[in-house]
């Protein structure tokens, strides 16, 4: 199946050089997680970041479908 990832702010960094700019196309298998889909993004494990998943909040074990836009954000601290 096919997802759309969306890399912003501080997370364009980690797009695959392999991609053509921050949103790009992925290849996963079907039933992969959201897990899965940040195994194949170079973000490291410990880089926190806010998971989207078609405009929702998600845990990184949710399942993923053909479409679906998956988001990255930083998380972002102030006062």
């Amino acid at each position: 199946m096919e997802i759309e990832v969306r890399l912003f702010a501080t997370m364009q960094q980690y797009s695959p050089v392999w991609a053509n700019g921050h949103i790009f196309k992925l290849r996963l298998p079907e039933g992969a997680s959201v897990d899965a889909a940040l195994d194949e993004i170079p973000i490291p494990r410990e880089v926190p970041r806010i998971v989207i998943l078609n405009g929702s909040r998600v845990r990184q074990d949710c399942p993923l479908g053909p479409g679906d836009v998956l988001s990255l954000f930083p998380v972002l601290g102030g006062g």
